[in-house]
């Protein structure tokens, strides 16, 4: 049972789940009572219709699409909770849902007797517990609150105890539904780093979630379902991409939303600005030392406007300005021809991108060649998170090269004012 001489630790076979839906209140005793004659109404919904995938060990696969799509029932499915009405499902290895965080804990005991109890259920021991118990309030950052009843917490600090206690279980396959809606912004960040880890550990992984930007960082594959149909099994950024377009909204950057800012003159304004990959297609995830690309495209809407400046700007997350790359654009004209509805695309490739894993964006301007008036500016014209496969830490690659010099006594040695540190 392999695909490619890989172990499949999933199999999905002929899948269908069906509910009954009630139309009236029959099952309430008052209403029995009073409508003794009725006969009870439903109606049948087709959570699932016959779904085949199969899912090779350590890989990492996103199941995306509307709600109600039959996302969370294919989850509980394959986590043993609820039974399929037809077809079968194999999975080789030990199963930990992450479905309903906290579920089990007791609001009248504290954050420390919580942990105990709700760990020896995952089947952690008391004395694993005991050896972790620092790392699972740290990751929590719930030190102050420990020994605090949960009924005093708010909801963001008991979904974050429940999350770093979660991750503590060694199963070889981890259920996964809207995990990443936890906690704010920088805690959110940290279960991107867990599951990045999982990703190098080469654990099976099977993550339900709204948000695309994760499945396209994190994930190897992505199903997306429609109304109980898996319409699409592939790639993550294909299936993300095709999941966007579905619903109408931008695969590539180029639609401009709201929350950008944006002046200027509008002389020459910038109509759209997408990030490549080496194949031309959309990425908004590219790889730390692989190729990229920034292309843009522009329209001259005043005639005497034949050349401008085309800057672009690479911005951490936060704003920091990383790099500036500028090109000088001319339209080549005739004397006397108009230059109004004249346009192009302008493109900036990065043959090895030189930034570590982090969360970045682009700012574009148009300017005028002599005198640096801007035509057209856009912040944050699209934003992108670099993916470093090997987890270093930092900013940038400088694209340094090693080297070693063997030789009987080190050429360099500290000052004497600092030999004493050696010792």
């Amino acid at each position: 049972m392999s695909i490619s001489g890989r172990d499949i630790a999933i199999r999905v076979e002929d899948l269908s789940k069906r509910f009954r839906i009630p139309l009236d209140r029959s099952s309430t005793l008052k209403h029995r009572l009073t409508h003794w004659r009725s006969a009870s109404r439903y109606r049948t919904l087709e959570a699932l219709r016959d779904i085949n995938f199969e899912v090779p060990a350590g890989e990492f696969i996103g199941i995306i699409g509307h709600n109600g799509s039959g996302k969370s029932t294919l989850l509980k499915i394959l986590s043993r909770i609820y039974r399929p009405d037809a077809g079968r499902v194999t999975i080789k290895g030990q199963v930990s849902p992450f479905l309903e965080l906290g579920v089990g804990f007791n609001p009248e005991l504290t954050a420390r007797e919580n942990i105990f109890l709700s760990g020896a259920i995952l089947g952690l021991g008391r004395a694993e517990l005991h050896h972790r118990f620092d790392e699972i309030i740290g990751f929590a950052e719930l030190e102050q609150f420990v020994d605090h009843k949960l009924k005093n917490f708010s909801s963001g600090m008991e979904v974050r105890l429940a999350f770093s206690l979660a991750i503590q279980a060694h199963a070889e396959i981890l259920m996964m539904d809207e995990v990443l809606a936890v906690g704010d912004a920088s805690f959110q960040q940290k279960c991107f780093d867990v599951f990045a880890g999982y990703k190098r550990e080469g654990r099976t992984i099977v993550l339900v979630t709204h948000q695309l930007p994760a499945v396209t960082i994190y994930c190897d594959r992505a199903l997306l379902l429609d109304h109980g149909r898996l319409v699409a099994d592939g790639s993550a950024t294909e299936v993300t991409a095709q999941y966007r377009r579905a619903i109408g909204l931008a695969d590539d950057g180029s639609k401009l939303g709201p929350e950008i800012d944006r002046w200027g003159s509008r002389d020459v304004v910038v109509t759209g600005v997408r990030m490549l990959d080496e194949r031309g297609e959309a990425d908004e995830n590219p790889m730390s030392g692989g190729f990229a690309r920034v292309e843009l495209g522009y329209e001259i809407q005043n005639d005497a406007v034949s050349e401008f400046t085309c800057v672009v700007w690479l911005v951490r997350g936060d704003g920091l300005v990383i790099s500036e790359a500028r090109l000088a654009v001319s339209q080549y004209a005739q004397a006397g021809s108009s230059q109004r509805g004249s346009a192009g695309t302008i493109r900036y490739d990065i043959a090895e991108l030189p930034l570590l894993d982090g969360t970045y964006g682009v700012n574009v301007e148009l300017q005028a060649r002599r005198d640096g008036a801007t035509f057209d500016h856009v912040e944050h014209a699209i934003r992108f998170r670099v993916i470093d496969r090997g987890g270093r830490r930092g900013l940038i690659e400088p694209g340094g090269v090693w080297s070693v010099v063997p030789s009987e006594q080190p050429v360099v040695s500290w000052p004497d004012q600092f030999a004493s540190t050696q010792q």
